[in-house]
């Protein structure tokens, strides 16, 4: 009974640590300076989030996420796997 209560509290110790990590993604847009190159209804620099969300399904997410932490076709984003997953979830929300 005890070994049953030390993992349910570990795994919600996880899952709340990782929750706290994923921030929202407009605060993370802004944080991370995304909003100097896109905008979310006029094309910039780059692409608006609307003309994103419209080439791309969620689907995508992991994909676009590790082509900005990688630096392919995008410029590097210094950012953790959750903070990048969040950015592209809120980008390709605009439909």
């Amino acid at each position: 009974m005890k070994l049953k209560m030390m993992v349910l509290v570990a795994t919600g110790a996880l899952l709340s640590v990782s929750a706290v990590s994923a921030q929202d993604g407009a605060a993370l847009l802004k944080s991370k300076n995304c909003l100097n190159c896109h905008a979310i209804e006029a094309k910039k620099m780059g692409p608006s989030y609307k003309e994103l969300s419209a080439k791309y399904t969620k689907e995508a997410v992991p994909v676009i996420a590790k082509k900005l932490k990688d630096g392919q076709g995008h410029m590097k984003v210094a950012a953790t796997d959750d903070e990048l997953n969040a950015i592209v979830e809120y980008a390709l929300s605009h439909k």
